[in-house]
């Protein structure tokens, strides 16, 4: 029996509206069998206007008083630069950008919960920061998911004490338990990683405090959803915001549920003719209808849909291979 399922977005820079991820979710739906549409509720999560609004308020004081020159680079430096700076994780969580998004995540979560299904399989698809954002999201809401009474009572932030106590009462759904599929378009996570260094960075697939369970896949998938838990990365070698993930060190290359898959996110011709700055806004922004990408994604998908099913290959895994032997990626 097929499994409803739900496909969270989470966008990055350069988005400005609440319709962000609509051209990918229409195509996501066209990809699938027609049988299978039916199971998928998809929702967006907006979050550029915690920070954006304190990035333009500068921007425009330059502007206007320092004429600086205002054009498409220079935003989308902005919107990069100022975004990443702004999610940062802070000791107060009043006002803080990193705990206004996460909460939005959470709020989300809920609205889609359900007494009926308390164990629907969810899937991520973020892109650019929002590919960090649903990492740290995920890995904080399993770090206090699993602290132990012991942990609790040391503890003294009145926040963080309900967050637990919340996440103990909530639905194996809200607190990532059915977390089943990860895609990540134009991730820039590795950038986020240089602070610590290699040797103290983990992908969600693990844990660092032992005994622990890890974020991704959830810990409440049955056995058949388990084996179809997918990490997808995908990223364009010519892009200058967006990375392979298994470079960044041993834990991530040897992480067997994460791939890399590399496209041509600006398109092939553009990727070929022109330089990567000149494509810099195309190819951040190409993942999201780029065919391999919608395609894998889909398979993706179906497979956490029909996982205790088990059905056999349909006709849209044969259009993704033939795609992706027409393009070479």
């Amino acid at each position: 029996m097929p499994r409803n399922v739900a496909v969270l977005f989470v966008h990055g820079i350069h988005a400005n509206d609440f319709e962000f991820a609509t051209p990918m979710r229409e195509l996501l739906v066209n990809a699938l069998p027609r049988n299978l549409r039916p199971y998928v509720r998809w929702r967006s999560i907006f979050w550029a206007d915690v920070v954006r609004g304190r990035s333009y308020g500068y921007l425009y004081q330059a502007i206007t008083t320092a004429k600086i020159v205002d054009n498409q680079y220079r935003r989308l430096v902005v919107e990069g630069l100022g975004d990443a700076a702004a999610y940062q994780k802070t000791r107060n969580r009043e006002n803080s950008a990193y705990f206004q998004i996460q909460h939005r995540i959470t709020q989300t979560l809920k609205e889609i919960d359900s007494a009926e299904d308390p164990s629907r399989p969810l899937v991520f698809i973020g892109h650019s920061l929002g590919c960090h954002i649903i990492s740290s999201y995920a890995w904080d809401t399993s770090r206090l998911a699993q602290m132990s009474d012991e942990e609790v009572a040391r503890w003294d932030d009145a926040a963080v004490l309900e967050l637990v106590s919340e996440l103990r009462q909530c639905t194996p759904f809200c607190r990532l338990g059915t977390f089943a599929g990860f895609i990540t378009i134009g991730t820039n996570m590795p950038l986020f990683t240089f602070t610590f260094g290699p040797d103290r960075v983990f992908p969600i697939t693990r844990s660092r405090d032992a005994g622990l369970s890890p974020a991704f896949p959830g810990a409440a998938l049955s056995p058949r959803q388990l084996a179809k838990a997918r990490w997808l990365n995908f990223y364009s070698r010519n892009e200058i915001l967006g990375y392979p993930l298994k470079p960044l060190n041993t834990a991530y290359y040897e992480e067997e549920r994460l791939t890399d898959i590399e496209v041509y996110s600006e398109g092939y011709l553009r990727a070929k003719l022109l330089p990567p700055v000149i494509n810099a806004t195309r190819a951040h922004l190409g993942y999201w209808t780029n065919p391999t990408v919608v395609h894998r994604s889909a398979e993706l998908i179906a497979d956490i849909i029909s996982a205790e099913d088990d059905p056999p290959r349909s006709w849209y895994l044969r259009k993704s291979d033939w795609i992706r032997g027409l393009s070479g990626r």
